[in-house]
Formats: structure tokens, sequence, C-alpha cells
């Protein structure tokens, strides 16, 4: 995946996008959704304001080689 991250203090996700995200003082990426303001794990959501930087995960958002 090519997408760029993004704060999350700057700007947050559309209800509803696919996302992957990055917890502050973690490394970790996680998989998830952005949904009533919250970034959703398989397991669990968390708010904005433990979320260092997070990008699409959308399929439109994958750059494929040829």
């Amino acid at each position: 995946m090519n997408t760029e991250w993004i704060s999350s203090s700057i700007v947050l996700p559309h209800e509803g996008e696919s996302v992957e995200f990055v917890l502050q003082d973690r490394e970790a990426i996680i998989g998830g959704s952005f949904a009533n303001l919250t970034f959703q794990s398989r397991w669990t959501g968390y708010p904005p304001n433990r979320v260092q930087t997070w990008r699409s995960a959308s399929i439109s958002a994958v750059v494929r080689d040829p």
C-alpha cells in the first residue's frame, strides 16, 4: 500500500471508511474501520486521541504493480 499516513490530530477518516492505524507510542499497524468517531479494530475501539496516524485501507487506495 502506497497511501500516506495522516495524523489523527489533523483530519479524521470518513464515517465507515476502512483504515489502518497506529496507536500512540506503538509501532504495530492495526486494520479496521472508522465509525461513530472511533477507530474500530476487530476486538475494540479507540478514540482519535489514542491514534497517532491512520491511512485509508480502501481498495481504491491500493496501488498494485502490473
